[in-house]
């Protein structure tokens, strides 16, 4: 990619960086480090210019939004680039709407609260004062990033297969669980291939592959 921003050797570093926090996000949410490794590795090493020019336009929004309520102004216009409120941002590259659904989820699963992730009120990505928050915590909290795609994760899980049960998908389970993570659909895409693959690396480093692949 001509415009990328991290080369998969900086992509390798970073995530051995954050490997403390995955290990938390392992243990919070039950999602094997290997998946968060694999989608983080997926994610980051495909993050471009363009990402960064999209992401610096949500800013933007929000910033004028947030002047415009000091102000008493209605919400700018949400049409055309200036007008861009979402954007899939940090080292997971989730969107601001996807983090919110993947939250209600676990809400109703039972799994978490809101009060949790410091709100007092159920989200929705329908109210701007929602989106914007959420969105700036993807953007400049790594936690929160993460715990959003360990979410995603599990979202994906029971929607493609059933259960969430991460000992015991198949291949093609868990190739569906990562197309998942990158578009609604069913059938397995590149994007889910290729995650796989990494996956399969991080699950050997983790220890020598004697989980179940």
């Amino acid at each position: 990619m001509i415009l990328a921003r991290y080369s998969p050797k900086r992509a390798e570093k970073i995530i051995e960086r954050l490997h403390p926090l995955i290990q938390r996000t392992e243990d919070a949410w039950g999602v094997p480090a290997p998946y968060l490794q694999a989608i983080l590795y997926q994610e980051i090493t495909h993050i471009d210019y363009l990402d960064a020019l999209a992401d610096g336009a949500v800013a933007c929004y929000w910033a004028r939004y947030a002047l415009g309520q000091r102000l008493g102004r209605k919400a700018p216009s949400a049409k055309g680039w200036l007008g861009k409120r979402d954007s899939s941002t940090g080292y997971a590259q989730v969107f601001a709407f996807v983090a919110i659904r993947v939250m209600a989820f676990a809400v109703d699963q039972g799994r978490a609260g809101w009060a949790q992730w410091g709100f007092d009120h159920p989200l929705t990505a329908d109210r701007p004062a929602d989106l914007r928050a959420v969105w700036r915590r993807l953007h400049t909290d790594r936690a929160f990033n993460l715990t959003a795609a360990a979410l995603h994760l599990l979202f994906a899980a029971q929607e493609q297969t059933g259960r969430i049960d991460f000992s015991s998908y198949s291949p093609e389970e868990i190739q569906r669980i990562f197309t998942r993570y990158n578009a609604d659909t069913r059938a397995v895409t590149p994007y889910g291939r290729e995650a796989y693959a990494h996956y399969l690396r991080y699950l050997g480093q983790t220890d020598g592959g004697k989980r179940a692949a």
